[in-house]
């Protein structure tokens, strides 16, 4: 089927629904209702088997992100109009069946509904990944439901007894749980510890469970490969019998070689472990140079330096910035100006009074200080975008109204968004603003265009907030 027939069959549909849903129904006689609720219902599973086809080509194509959103389960939660979450079971479902050929061809055939595919894929999916036994398992659920008319809540519940029925003896699920036991008992005694030897060196040690280190390793492997180069790149191609000590500017023709055991052939001299412990520490460099390890809201780690006023003004004395604690006219410093006077771009002293309180942090900031921040976090305590619940720790400050366009760092002017979700707004148009009756965010999505250019730009609403714990 071509893309225009696909959604002229689909306008088709929408608009026959249409007339259907208005139709004068108190007209209708009892039987008809009950056939035509029947049709209804039939007609419902058809379209639930081809929405669940349109987003899996969905999740092939960038057609979203182009609109602006995040994700592919964003988007559904927001036009279906569900409860959070729901797009994301909508594309699970998606994937759980895509394993399970029978189970989407009876729902394409109308011999299940949504709902009862839902549960059998659920439920296979956490099974033994054995695919003979789990492809045996929905198939005896796939037979209940046309032998005895069983639903959702009825597949539920005999779902243990076919498991038994088909796996009397436990093997295969005895199996999976006591290799999972053994992963799990793998990954808690995960340690890596670092000695140093009083020589120069470091010894490591470290355990981990076999996940772990296939992890690991996708990683570093790549980063450890031979590095080739040309024969005598290195400079220590040898002396040719017969070519003379020195060239006709007197410089010798030949340069040492600082590996030991280069043979300057181009190969690359490191053995395997070398090549391991180098490519992780290439790893490691990468990583602090990448902004993706976690930060104090959106900066990097500074120096703070918590030091008595006191002190402080000694220190700026005896470098001669000023005589006996006051300025040239006379004036006592102020804890700003002694701050100012002592500041470097990286270590920031933050001056305390005689108990400890703070007396000044600096000027005012892009960067958001830390009771601003608390108080976003108290505020929107995970990402604020719509349908994310990631914590504090990934998440930044943004600007609602940018720093460089004349925005105020302060909490009426800030949102918390994960960094996902930061460079999201940034690139597309989704927009947010603080309600002034409210105090909390509230986002209007991109414009959502149709085939006819009706839009509904203009619609916002505010993330759900969790209850207070």
């Amino acid at each position: 089927m071509t893309s225009p027939g696909a959604l002229d069959q689909a306008t088709a549909v929408a608009e026959r629904a249409s007339v259907l849903a208005g139709a004068e129904w108190d007209a209708v006689d009892g039987p008809d209702v009950v056939a035509g609720v029947e049709a209804i219902v039939a007609a419902r599973s058809f379209l639930d088997a081809a929405l669940l086809r349109g987003i899996d080509r969905l999740e092939a194509t960038d057609a979203l992100r182009e609109l602006g959103w995040a994700s592919v389960k964003d988007f559904l939660t927001h036009l279906t109009g569900g409860h959070k979450g729901t797009g994301g079971g909508l594309v699970r479902a998606v994937e759980q069946l895509r394993d399970l050929p029978e189970v989407q061809a009876a729902l394409e055939s109308g011999r299940v509904t949504l709902p009862q595919a839902r549960v059998i894929a659920s439920k296979v999916h956490t099974l033994p990944r054995v695919p003979q036994f789990r492809t045996a398992v929905a198939g005896r659920m796939l037979d209940l439901v046309e032998a005895r008319g069983h639903d959702a809540s009825d597949l539920q519940t005999v779902f243990g007894d076919v498991v038994r029925e088909l796996d009397p003896d436990a093997a295969l699920v005895n199996e999976e749980k006591e290799r999972a036991k053994a992963e799990r008992a793998a990954h808690h005694a995960r340690h890596l510890s670092f000695a140093e030897d009083g020589h120069g060196g470091v010894r490591v040690k470290g355990y981990g469970s076999v996940e772990d280190v296939e992890r690991i390793k996708a990683t570093l492997h790549p980063l450890a490969a031979p590095a080739t180069t040309e024969p005598g790149s290195c400079g220590g191609v040898n002396r040719q019998p017969g070519q003379p000590m020195f060239d006709d500017d007197g410089v010798s023709t030949a340069a040492a070689c600082l590996t030991p055991g280069c043979g300057h052939d181009g190969r690359d001299p490191r053995e395997a472990g070398a090549r391991l412990w180098d490519a992780l520490v290439d790893a490691c460099d990468r990583l602090a140079a990448s902004d993706e390890l976690p930060r104090d809201h959106g900066t990097k780690p500074r120096v703070v330096v918590l030091i008595d006023q006191e002190s402080l003004e000694q220190q700026v004395i005896d470098a001669g910035l000023a005589r006996n604690g006051h300025t040239p006219n006379g004036a006592r410093f102020s804890a700003a100006a002694v701050r100012r006077m002592a500041c470097d771009a990286e270590i920031i002293p933050t001056v305390l009074g005689a108990h400890g309180q703070v007396l000044d942090v600096g000027r005012a900031q892009r960067l958001v200080t830390t009771g601003i921040w608390t108080a976003l976090v108290v505020r929107d305590r995970h990402c604020a975008f719509p349908g994310c619940a990631r914590m504090p720790l990934a998440c930044d400050a943004h600007h609602i109204r940018h720093w460089a366009d004349g925005g105020a760092t302060s909490l009426d002017n800030l949102v918390m968004l994960c960094r996902h979700h930061h460079v999201l707004v940034h690139q597309t148009p989704w927009a947010v603003h603080i309600d002034e009756d409210t105090g909390q965010p509230v986002w209007t999505p991109p414009p959502r265009n149709t085939r006819d250019g009706y839009s509904k730009a203009g619609i916002t609403y505010a993330p759900a907030r969790p209850r207070a714990a």
